[in-house]
């Protein structure tokens, strides 16, 4: 029996690891996406995904579609506090691809400045400054317009 148990969250469900080390939990791991690939291709069509749920702190700002990607309620006006804004809302790091259709900047990366990390998947997430200036002055700014009648 396996002494420790990973509980890990994915886009069709939980999956649970049992493993007994460190390097037992890195051969599991691996196995991971072939896993996740097959799940997908057997059953893709029928998965039923939770939508991604809302964070009700920012309820006012933003709003999740069927697929879980980010709807923006209130824009900034800047393209790049754009970018922050949605990298700071998304529950996981995004794509320029994704970054795109969400925001509908052409070239996001050219708008992306120092306030971005890029990870090792090519996706990217926000520096603690980024999130700061999403959370101290983005935000605030845009709950401070009132809707035009």
């Amino acid at each position: 029996m396996s002494e420790y148990e990973a509980r890990i969250k994915t886009k069709f469900g939980e999956l649970i690891i049992h493993f007994n080390d460190k390097a037992d939990l890195e051969k599991k791991l691996s196995q991971v996406t072939e896993f996740t690939t097959t799940i997908e291709k057997g059953i893709g069509p029928i998965l039923v995904k939770e939508p991604e749920k809302v964070v009700p702190e920012f309820a006012d700002i933003y709003m999740t579609e069927p697929d879980g990607s980010i709807k923006l309620l209130k824009y900034p006006n800047k393209k790049t506090d754009l970018l922050r804004l949605v990298a700071f809302l998304s529950p996981t790091p995004l794509n320029p691809i994704q970054l795109k259709q969400i925001t509908g900047v052409n070239k996001p990366l050219d708008y992306m400045g120092n306030n971005f990390v890029r990870n090792t998947d090519g996706t990217y997430s926000l520096t603690s400054e980024g999130k700061a200036e999403v959370a101290n002055r983005i935000i605030p700014s845009l709950r401070a317009h009132k809707p035009l009648k």
